[in-house]
């Protein structure tokens, strides 16, 4: 087959998977059912070998984790993916950086993981919310609420670019025989003042080796989308049809043309629940077996997927030809054994077909996707409120 657009492939590693009853399929100990890192460190090895552009990890409090008796600890993200960095070495590896944290912090945590996987770093933007402001944000009087917690995720997310851009290419001289570190005029400190966050001085962390960390966001509405379209380079989106994945890209079309950034690089993925097995009555089967384990069907923001690789093969492709996803992130039910399934039957299946790589071609994270290396005080996030 003529080599042509290839499509972009992502997964995310939530806890044993994405089913809530996962922990109780995989977990051994009570000391062991919030996962561990070389569960997770597996799992992206596994991704690695699956060719994938990049896997998520978040830290935050999952949505069924609010129902009585099921909240459970997380490690931290970007710790357990700079532990993977060291045992891989061209997967890209993009953590949560939550809303309510240091924007200073986050920007060097992010930093470091790009230094320390030679720039295949990037991060997820996400609201941080108690239980009872996402109850409170959801329904129908919640509005302000609703549209406060995305104008701090935007003030956090434009703090976090700024500590990026305070040290402008060159700054770091490591001037051996003239003794000079640092460029200091080239190390211009952050001073924003916004109405969420405040963020004053520079990163302790040199400039990330991509300039910037790729910047992720999901997004169900158009609040969010708003945040999408001002900042995201790739945007994670949760479409049930073909026609609905077009209505949303349009969405964003517009929201990103009306922020500046219809000609800036954007990478649409579309995330998607998978349930996988040889046949699709053994797929049906796994995931009957999971939901009464739980005690109820299997919900989540995204569609759920219950059948064969080639199946799952059959929905990417339409996505991608029809639909105008660049990308997907695929997320395991359970995570061992989907994941498998996903490296050993959808990625020869793609392959193919002609819609994903038989090899790496770059080694950072902007390359697998296809994204300039950020410039230096590009768009959004200067610093300045």
């Amino acid at each position: 087959m003529t080599a042509g657009r290839q499509l972009h492939l992502a997964v995310s590693l939530d806890g044993f998977g994405a089913h809530p009853a996962a922990w109780r399929r995989t977990a051994r100990t009570p000391e062991s059912a919030f996962g561990s890192a070389a569960l997770h460190l597996d799992a992206v090895r596994r991704a690695e070998e699956g060719l994938l552009d990049f896997v998520t990890l978040d830290d935050s409090r999952p949505i069924h984790a609010q129902r009585d008796g099921r909240a459970h600890g997380r490690l931290e993200a970007a710790q357990v993916l700079a532990v993977a960095a060291a045992a891989t070495s061209r997967i890209g590896l993009v953590p949560t950086g939550l809303t309510g944290r240091p924007p200073g912090e986050v920007a060097d945590r992010i930093a470091t993981l790009d230094h320390l996987s030679g720039g295949r770093a990037g991060w997820r933007p996400r609201v941080n919310v108690t239980p009872e402001q996402l109850q409170l944000a959801l329904e129908p009087e919640g509005g302000p609420l609703f549209i406060e917690l995305f104008d701090e995720a935007d003030e956090f997310t434009r703090a976090v670019l700024g500590y990026w851009d305070s040290w402008a290419p060159g700054a770091l001289l490591g001037d051996l025989a003239g003794g000079q570190f640092v460029d200091q005029a080239l190390i211009r400190p952050v001073d924003f003042d916004g109405v969420h966050v405040r963020a004053t001085g520079s990163a302790a962390v040199p400039r990330p080796p991509q300039g910037r960390p790729v910047t992720a966001i999901l997004g169900h509405a158009t609040i969010p989308y708003r945040l999408v379209a001002r900042h995201a380079e790739v945007a994670f989106v949760t479409p049930v049809d073909t026609a609905g994945l077009l209505e949303i890209g349009a969405e964003l079309d517009g929201l990103r043309k009306e922020a500046g950034r219809a000609d800036r690089s954007f990478r649409l993925f579309a995330d998607l629940n998978v349930v996988l097995a040889d046949t699709e009555a053994a797929a049906q089967e796994r995931l009957e077996e999971l939901d009464a384990l739980d005690g109820e069907p299997f919900t989540s923001d995204a569609a759920v997927y219950a059948g064969t690789p080639a199946g799952l093969a059959d929905r990417l492709e339409e996505w991608f030809r029809d639909g105008g996803a660049d990308g997907f992130r695929l997320r395991p039910a359970l995570l061992a054994e989907d994941l498998d399934a996903l490296v050993d039957g959808l990625v020869p299946e793609l392959q193919r077909r002609g819609l994903f790589r038989t090899a790496y071609s770059a080694e950072t994270l902007r390359g697998h996707l296809g994204l300039p290396e950020a410039a230096h005080g590009s768009g959004s996030g200067n610093g300045q409120a």
